[in-house]
C-alpha cells in the first residue's frame, strides 16, 4: 500500500511538471558566456553579460533578447522577432529575421547575408549591412547605418541627428533623410532619395536616379551620377562635380553649380552669375571634364548660379616626416587644387626602411582608404599617416643563405634542420 502511494505522489507531480518541463524545452536563457547552438524550434531566449547564441540551419526562435554585451549569431533557420539592447550584437549572415529586428542604445548589427524584413536603430546603435537583403531599414536618434553592400528593397528613413553612409549595394525604392539626419553616398545605387526639414546629403559617387529635395535641406553634389534633381522651398543644394542630367528649382530654393566655361542654350541664358530661363547648361568641371545639364524649370523665385569655383590651398604632410616618404600622390607640399581632388599613399621602402599606409588625418572622404578624395571648398591640411613595416623575409630583409627555418638569422637551428636531412634524397633515382 506504501509502494502504491509512492507511486501516485510520483504520478501527480509528473503531471504537474509535464508542461512546465516541455515550455523549458522551448525558451532558453543564458548567463555569463554560456552558448547555445540552436537547431530546433524555441519560443523564446534571452542572452545576458557575454553568452552566445548559434541559430544554424534547422533552428527557430519567435523571440530572441539579447541584453549587456551578449551577442546572436544567425546563419540559418528563421528568428521572429530580435531585441538587441545595451552594447549586445546580433549578426545575421543567413536565414531569415521574418518580422522586427530592433537595435537600441549602443547595441551592434551586422547583416552580410541571409534576409530581415524590418530594421530600426535607435539610440547610437550601429547597423552595419553588407550583404544579404532588408525590407526596410529606419534609423533614429544618434544611430548610424553603414551599407557597404547588399539590398534594401523597400525603403531607408534617417530621422532625429542618425547617418546613412551608403558606399555599395541598393536601395531599389526610396530613401528619405528627415529631421537634422545626414546621409552620405559614395557608392552603390538609390532609386529614390528625398531629403527634408533640415536634413543634410552628400553625394560623391554611385547612382541616384531622382532626387526630391524639400524644406530647408541641403544636397552637396562633388561625384555621381543623378538622373533628376527637384529643388523645393528653401532648399541648397551645390553641385561640383559629378553628372545631373535634368535639373529643376522651385519656390525660394538656391541652386548653385561650380565650374568653368560655361555656355548657355536653348532659351537659357547667363546674366552675371545668374541662370535665367530654361534650356540647356554646358560647362566644365574644374578638372576639364565637360558636362551638359538640362534645366527644365527655373522659376523666378528661386535662384540658379553658375560659378567659376576659386582655387584653395592644398597642403600634404607626411608621419613620420623624417624617413623620405616620397609615395603620396600630390606629393607633400602645397598645391592650389579647386573641386574633388584624388589623394593616394603607397608603400614605402628605401632600405633598410619599409613602410606602409595607416590613415588620414584630416578632411578626407574615406581616412582608412590609401585612395580617396578631398573636398576642396576651403584650404585644407592632411596628413598621411604611415607605420613601419619591416619583416623579415620583406625586400630590405631578405633570408640569408642557409637560413632554412626563415627567421633571417643563421644559427645552430639551421645547422640542426640540415643535418637532420642529410642525405635525404629526392631524385627518381632514389624511389
Amino acid at each position: 500500500m506504501k509502494r502504491q502511494s509512492v507511486h501516485l505522489f510520483v504520478a501527480v507531480i509528473l503531471a504537474l511538471l509535464g508542461p512546465l518541463a516541455q515550455k523549458g524545452r522551448g525558451d532558453f536563457i543564458l548567463w555569463y558566456d554560456e552558448q547555445i547552438t540552436v537547431n530546433s524550434s524555441h519560443s523564446q531566449g534571452i542572452l545576458y553579460d557575454t553568452s552566445r547564441a548559434f541559430i544554424v540551419s534547422g533552428g527557430s526562435v519567435n523571440n530572441l533578447y539579447a541584453r549587456d554585451f551578449s551577442t546572436a549569431n544567425i546563419s540559418g533557420g528563421s528568428v521572429t522577432y530580435i531585441d538587441a539592447n545595451d552594447s549586445s550584437a546580433a549578426n545575421i549572415s543567413g536565414g531569415s529575421v521574418s518580422n522586427s529586428l530592433y537595435a537600441w542604445n549602443s547595441s551592434t548589427v551586422g547583416v552580410s547575408g541571409g534576409s530581415v524584413n524590418y530594421l530600426f536603430a535607435r539610440h547610437s546603435s550601429t547597423v552595419n549591412i553588407s550583404g544579404g537583403s532588408v525590407n526596410m531599414l529606419r534609423s533614429y536618434n544618434s544611430s548610424t547605418a553603414n551599407i557597404s553592400g547588399g539590398s534594401v528593397s523597400n525603403y531607408i528613413a534617417a530621422y532625429d541627428s542618425s547617418t546613412v553612409n551608403f558606399s555599395r549595394g541598393s536601395v531599389s525604392n526610396e530613401l528619405y533623410a528627415g529631421d537634422s539626419s545626414t546621409v552620405n553616398i559614395s557608392g552603390g545605387s538609390v532609386n529614390y532619395l528625398k531629403p527634408y526639414d533640415s536634413s543634410t546629403v552628400g553625394i560623391s559617387g554611385g547612382s541616384v536616379t531622382y532626387i526630391d529635395a524639400n524644406d530647408s535641406s541641403t544636397v552637396d553634389i562633388s561625384g555621381g551620377s543623378i538622373n533628376n534633381l527637384i529643388a523645393r522651398n528653401s532648399t541648397t543644394v551645390n553641385i561640383s562635380d559629378g553628372n545631373v542630367r535634368d535639373l529643376a528649382a522651385y519656390y525660394s530654393s538656391i541652386v548653385t553649380l561650380y565650374g568653368q566655361n560655361f555656355r548657355a542654350g536653348g532659351g537659357l541664358y547667363l546674366e552675371g552669375e545668374r541662370v535665367l530661363g530654361t534650356g540647356f547648361l554646358i560647362y566644365e568641371w574644374m578638372d576639364g571634364t565637360r558636362w551638359t545639364v538640362i534645366i527644365s524649370n527655373n522659376e523666378p523665385t528661386a535662384t540658379i548660379l553658375a560659378i567659376t569655383k576659386p582655387t584653395h590651398i592644398l597642403t600634404i604632410d607626411v608621419d613620420p616626416n623624417d624617413v623620405g616618404i616620397d609615395t603620396i600622390t600630390p606629393s607633400v607640399g602645397a598645391h592650389d587644387c579647386a573641386g574633388r581632388v584624388n589623394i593616394d599613399a603607397q608603400k614605402f621602402a628605401k632600405c633598410p626602411d619599409v613602410y606602409v599606409f595607416d590613415h588620414w588625418d584630416g578632411d578626407v572622404t574615406d581616412a582608412n582608404s590609401a585612395d580617396t578624395t578631398v573636398f576642396m571648398d576651403s584650404n585644407k591640411t592632411i596628413t598621411a599617416v604611415f607605420v613601419d613595416d619591416r619583416q623579415c623575409g620583406d625586400e630590405c630583409h631578405p633570408y640569408p643563405i642557409g637560413d632554412l627555418d626563415k627567421d633571417c638569422e643563421v644559427t645552430f637551428g639551421d645547422f640542426a634542420l640540415f643535418a637532420s636531412h642529410w642525405l635525404d634524397c629526392t631524385k627518381p633515382e632514389c624511389d
